[in-house]
């Protein structure tokens, strides 16, 4: 394998632009709903809707890339992006009611949410090429743009109002879609496909009940995960009200934000390095134990230095997962899998996104802060027993 230092630079810009987008839209989509009048209830319901329409379209572009080989994945991506584009436009330069703010938030984080498994596979295309591009890395650099993202907007919001969020969704999409269309295959590279990378390509598509069938750990593996992601959504997505519960401000969750993101990019970038001494699967069962402990502390927080402590376990939880769940399904799926494979990586954390959103916010107004904590808490312990039984050595 070779590395190409422009494609490299290119796919890190890529992460870049599309987490900081993604720290102005689902890392502050409380405040910025909160600030259009809606309720907790309103804003689960609509979290929870956006999730349900990523769960959908997710398998579909999936499936759509894998049976369209011929259309390069940059122009799947490009287009949705465009998207994403105007109706951010749409939603910052159009006054509307709640509802029409709410119908323009499902839509476009909904979206948003559904190219990610693209996005990662998009670091893998060009591997029948015999180039690697440094993945860890750029997702590690992508948490560092959430990041910042995070911690300067939470300043901006403060200084002006929630209502310039929008006007950032356009500003980081913008760019996010320059860098897409830039990533072509170099000059000098397209006769090094080998004649088994074109067989393995011609493979037969399975479709989602045979991918089941044939992947039935797999399958399982995602069901733990599910569960386990519940409490990490709410903690996301609600952030805003646990910091409150506790005395913060919308500054002192975007410094939290910003400690836990920074926080990624070590273990994200040496991520290649560990996983040649240590097996991808020990790495992901450890990573999932490191949820619980986030989720435990974040439960028994009572002020900010705890809140911290638990924003420091994102480096061995969250961080390490998501670079280790990548190469544990471009080594366990075969290759003319590997885009469903992945889409259904993050077709569970969206579905635990449904689940967290819907019953969070309701659960939020009805009992409080503390009880929905305590429901994630139990069900990351019930989950991390399923994904460590279910995870295999690769």
């Amino acid at each position: 394998m070779k590395k190409n230092r422009s494609l490299n630079l290119k796919y890190a810009g890529s992460q870049i632009f599309y987490f900081a987008a993604f720290a102005s839209m689902m890392g502050y989509a409380s405040v910025f709903l909160l600030d259009k009048g809606c309720t907790n209830s309103q804003i689960g319901i609509a979290l929870a809707l956006s999730s349900i329409i990523a769960v959908l379209l997710q398998p579909m572009l999936a499936s759509f890339a894998d049976n369209h080989k011929n259309i390069e994945m940059r122009n799947i991506i490009a287009p949705i992006v465009l998207l994403v584009i105007a109706l951010s436009a749409i939603l910052y330069l159009i006054p509307g009611s709640a509802l029409f703010v709410l119908f323009l938030v499902v839509t476009i984080f909904s979206i948003m949410s559904s190219i990610m498994p693209l996005m990662n596979s998009l670091a893998f295309v060009f591997e029948q090429h015999g180039i690697e591009i440094n993945y860890g890395l750029a997702r590690g650099l992508g948490s560092v743009a959430y990041a910042i993202a995070s911690l300067v907007l939470g300043h901006v919001v403060e200084s002006f109002s929630p209502g310039i969020l929008p006007l950032f969704y356009i500003i980081f999409t913008a760019l996010l879609f320059v860098v897409v269309k830039m990533f072509v295959l170099p000059k000098g590279y397209e006769k090094e496909i080998t004649k088994e990378d074109t067989k393995q390509e011609e493979t037969e598509q399975l479709s989602f009940g045979k991918f089941c069938m044939k992947y039935k750990k797999f399958i399982l593996f995602l069901v733990g995960f599910v569960l386990v992601y519940f409490a990490h959504t709410i903690i996301n997505n609600f952030f805003i009200q646990i910091i409150t519960n506790i005395g913060g401000t919308s500054a002192d969750m975007g410094n939290a934000v910003f400690v836990a993101a920074m926080l990624e990019l070590p273990t994200m970038a040496f991520f290649t390095k560990m996983s040649e001494k240590i097996n991808c699967g020990t790495l992901i069962k450890f990573s999932i134990l490191m949820f619980v402990v986030k989720h435990a502390l974040t439960y028994f927080a009572t002020n900010m230095i705890m809140i911290y402590l638990a924003q420091v376990c994102q480096m061995f939880a969250y961080a390490l997962f998501v670079p280790a769940s990548v190469y544990y399904v471009n080594k366990k799926i075969a290759v003319a899998d590997r885009v469903k494979g992945q889409s259904l990586v993050t077709t569970s954390m969206t579905l635990s996104g449904v689940f967290a959103n819907f019953a969070g916010g309701i659960m939020l107004d009805a009992l409080g802060v503390g009880h929905v904590l305590l429901a994630g808490v139990v069900l990351s312990i019930v989950g991390a027993v399923i994904v460590i039984s279910m995870t295999e050595k690769v």
